[in-house]
């Protein structure tokens, strides 16, 4: 893995996308259907495990390592413009303190996004790491195109719904939307019920997943199933905290249902094995490895 993790960072230096993405359009063919058989594989803040979350590194990481859709974090600078960053703080993930929103995007990108993946996992530390940035959702968006889909999430507490609304124009400009006949390039989820809400009513084409907080997992009644499935097209569980009935319920009520976040191969053969739609993982390859798919 370390081997080719090198390679692949050779090439994505020497081609330059880290510094300077190309500005060409998003319109190239989609991916393939994937079929409702096909459990599908969500690279969590890209291949998250092997390169620092949430940057370049980890989103073209994640689709080389045959990801079906990576996961984004969107969230708004103080000056405007959406990112991706988990945290609604810098301090985790950058050299930098503070909110996101007392930060300008050009303030934003002089922080370094990468050099605390490679002091916490010395073993998988790469030079370039360090040279990470926060990226703006149109960095991703050129960088990636039409060779994966996305899945993004709208945090509690975010600027919408004026987050919400230059989202759906930037979706819109990118050639993003769902087209009728052909997969949905995007899926949006959320913990936040009304920013789900507010999106289906403006955009009912493209699929909500209602994400379900840890601690309100368990037993949820057939009213509250109902109630999502008139905006939501599926359910995000904690992995943690569902079993096989969860499966069978949501799936009666036309919900499907993603499980979250997914590390360990036993945890992953059970959660396949109780039928869910797909899984959110840090390491895309291990999942493609249970699932025995081919790494393009």
């Amino acid at each position: 893995m370390g081997r080719w993790l090198r390679s692949m960072m050779a090439v994505v230096t020497a081609t330059g996308w880290l510094t300077a993405v190309p500005p060409q359009p998003v319109v190239a063919e989609a991916p393939p259907v994937i079929t409702l058989e096909s459990v599908w594989n969500i690279a969590h803040r890209g291949a998250s495990g092997s390169a620092p979350e949430s940057t370049l590194f980890a989103f073209e990481l994640g689709r080389r390592m045959g990801a079906d859709f990576i996961e984004l974090d969107i969230q708004m600078t103080g000056d405007g413009h959406l990112v991706v960053l988990h945290d609604d703080t810098v301090d985790r993930t950058t050299d930098g303190q503070g909110p996101l929103t007392r930060y300008t995007l050009k303030e934003l990108k002089r922080l370094d996004a990468g050099s605390w993946f490679n002091r916490r996992h010395p073993k998988k530390a790469h030079p370039s790491f360090q040279h990470a940035q926060v990226p703006t959702l149109e960095e991703v968006l050129l960088s990636q195109g039409r060779r994966v889909r996305y899945c993004l999430e709208i945090k509690e507490g975010s600027s919408a719904p004026l987050l919400e609304r230059k989202l759906l124009k930037t979706l819109q400009r990118y050639h993003l939307l769902p087209q009728k006949g052909r997969p949905s390039p995007v899926i949006i989820h959320s913990f936040s019920r009304e920013t789900l809400q507010r999106i289906h009513r403006q955009a009912p084409e493209i699929p909500l997943v209602q994400l379900i907080h840890y601690k309100d997992a368990g037993y949820i009644s057939h009213r509250e199933l109902n109630r999502i499935r008139r905006y939501a097209w599926g359910i995000g569980f904690s992995y943690k905290r569902m079993d096989r009935e969860d499966v069978r319920r949501a799936r009666s009520h036309g919900l499907r249902i993603h499980p979250y976040t997914v590390n360990r191969k036993r945890d992953m053969r059970r959660l396949l094995s109780w039928g869910v739609d797909a899984i959110s993982t840090n390491y895309p390859e291990r999942l493609n490895k249970v699932l025995k798919k081919e790494i393009p």
